[in-house]
């Protein structure tokens, strides 16, 4: 009897110390966590799907608790300001079409009178829910040479020819008319790169009501330069950040 009691107190010892083990189908997630991947998918969804590699995203909170800013950072490499971009995602559309532009008044900055025309941006599709795209920002443009023209000129490849380049769009202000707005903004006295870069002030606000598939706008580009470009082969590299803010619908 001693013996059957001794043998039924080691046989239940040994089911108490065992422990199942659950093995989960997904890592757990926050609250936090499961609303930023929805962030993440609400803005590729508005953007067209993937991006391209090379361009980085970040998402961010905003004051308000109830928005996220979805950032995207464009690079491009090589810049042809001739040829049509094949962009899988609209914002990097966006990017390419600002950052071609630009590029396009530097390299008018050639060995003769500089006189600019009126340059049209065409805006790209985007199937943007507007309930929950609540923005589009400009945060960042900046332009450099492409590392083949800086190799290739020995490192002397700079843009101390330009004084100031500044872009602009008419925009209709009750009371007064038709004004010119100013979007970005380079002067030479503010350079912080001895001359090896364009680094822009960004004045755009939110550009959400311009980007209508079909509309236009167009700019006005204002450049001053202090001399003829040493390096006439002005193969650029570029970048620039767009900022979407994004609201759950719930």
């Amino acid at each position: 009897m001693i013996y059957w009691i001794f043998l039924s107190t080691l046989l239940f010892t040994s089911c108490l110390k065992q422990t199942e083990k659950i093995t989960p189908l997904a890592e757990p997630m926050t609250l936090s966590q499961l609303q930023r991947e929805q962030y993440q998918k609400l803005a590729m969804q508005a953007g067209g799907a993937r991006l391209s590699t090379g361009t980085t995203t970040s998402i961010s909170q905003s004051s308000d608790p109830s928005v996220f800013y979805f950032n995207v950072r464009y690079n491009i490499k090589d810049i042809d300001v001739f040829e049509l971009a094949d962009m899988p995602n609209a914002f990097e559309q966006i990017g390419n079409s600002f950052l071609s532009i630009i590029t396009r008044v530097v390299l008018s900055a050639g060995p003769r009178q500089v006189d600019l025309d009126e340059l049209v941006f065409d805006i790209p599709e985007l199937d943007i829910d507007r309930e929950s795209v609540v923005s589009v920002k400009i945060r960042k443009v900046f332009l450099q040479f492409a590392e083949s023209v800086d190799v290739g000129s020995d490192f002397t490849a700079n843009f101390a020819f330009i004084d100031s380049l500044e872009m602009s769009r008419q925009t209709f202000v009750p009371g007064y008319g038709n004004v010119d707005s100013l979007m970005f903004s380079y002067r030479k006295k503010q350079n912080k790169c001895f001359n090896k870069c364009l680094d822009f002030e960004v004045y755009t606000d939110n550009l959400l009501d311009l980007l209508k598939p079909g509309k236009k706008i167009k700019f006005k580009p204002t450049l001053s330069i202090a001399s003829i470009p040493d390096i006439i082969d002005l193969k650029l590299d570029g970048q620039i950040e767009i900022q979407v803010g994004i609201k759950l619908p719930f």
